[in-house]
């Protein structure tokens, strides 16, 4: 496919009806890492002076973007400010609790916007997983009501007794699958999931999070990650690589040039804005862009010399500043041999 290809419909075009077979464990599609937080809307936390777009922001498109870019999975973390629901990026999963955080999009705008998408384009599906939740501010039943009912139960795939493999993507055309990371209660619009080494849970994204500013030992990370999974796969894990530099503490306090100092001195701003020059501290937005320029050849490197194969393939490709580049690239995956020997 080329770079002009309407990208809102990207799955309809390659999955065909000789595919309808294919599972969400058969494919790769690519994730977006806080999805909502292309924007900040607000602050918060006890020390939310501190927090700015530098270290908050996580994507480069809103919601509605993204999807019509192709990203297919949506990592959206709820939270309250002044009675409205917002997506937030958040040190605690209480913002009263956190050191500090950012709140993004409105949260009932961009589920809005996924249903006139999904309207538009029906051969398409989406996976929203919702973690980080705060009860205090609402309960997490009470929000799922909400978010089902705001996407409308007929664009709302229920999953029932079905297990992962189960799942054909000719089933999910035109639905959202809804994963919460968190107790179970009673909504059928809602799949449980869980991230850890191995569960019961229906779906279990596996996924290692390097924690780290450092491109090498992202890749190191990674690479351990992918031959551990040669021999630990089950059959509910869904298999994600999380690409992430992720800022250190001292960047996240102090990387904006717009940092001034509460007496207002040009000296010490002056010192800070020197010493992040030298220490080359980045925004998140940066970091990204710098891992995502390689993500491409570092993946075909791993496919080359067998540290990813078809036991242990991807299958969502989850970024920071997401968009049409990470999409062009796993319709790539998904028309090469790796994902097509079913």
């Amino acid at each position: 496919m080329g770079s002009n290809i309407d990208l809102s419909h990207w799955m309809g075009d390659i999955f065909d009806s000789s595919k309808g077979h294919y599972t969400l464990k058969d494919i790769v599609i690519p994730g977006s890492h806080d999805a909502g937080m292309s924007v900040l809307t607000a602050t918060g936390g006890s020390q939310k002076g501190t927090i700015n777009e530098c270290n908050t922001l996580t994507q480069s498109l809103n919601i509605e973007k993204q999807m019509i870019s192709g990203i297919r999975m949506f990592d959206l973390r709820a939270g309250i400010l002044k009675d409205t629901l917002y997506l937030k990026h958040s040190s605690s999963d209480c913002m009263d609790d956190a050191i500090g955080g950012g709140y993004g999009e409105e949260l009932e705008p961009a589920l809005l916007a996924s249903k006139k998408f999904l309207e538009k384009n029906r051969s398409e599906f989406l996976i929203f997983t919702f973690s980080h939740f705060c009860p205090k501010e609402i309960a997490i039943p009470k929000l799922a009501e909400k978010i089902v009912n705001i996407i409308g139960k007929d664009h709302v795939y229920i999953a029932g007794n079905k297990k992962l493999g189960d799942i054909k993507i000719a089933d999910l055309k035109g639905k959202i699958l809804l994963a919460f990371e968190t107790a179970k209660f009673d909504n059928p619009g809602i799949v449980f999931n869980s991230m850890i080494g191995a569960s019961d849970e229906m779906l279990n994204f596996r996924r290692e999070y390097a924690a780290t500013n450092n491109l090498k030992k992202l890749i190191l990370a990674e690479s351990v990650f992918f031959n551990t999974l040669k021999t630990q796969v089950a059959a509910n894990d869904l298999i994600r690589l999380d690409w992430q530099l992720t800022q250190s503490a001292k960047e996240a306090a102090m990387v904006c040039n717009a940092f001034e100092s509460d007496q207002n001195s040009p000296v010490f701003d002056g010192a800070v804005f020197l010493a992040n020059v030298l220490s080359r501290h980045k925004s998140i937005i940066t970091h990204a862009r710098n891992a995502n320029k390689v993500l491409k050849t570092q993946i075909n490197k791993w496919i080359d010399d067998q540290t990813i194969t078809h036991q242990n393939k991807p299958n969502i490709l989850y970024v920071d500043d997401a968009g049409s580049w990470i999409t062009q690239y796993c319709i790539e995956l998904n028309q090469s041999a790796l994902y097509n020997s079913k």
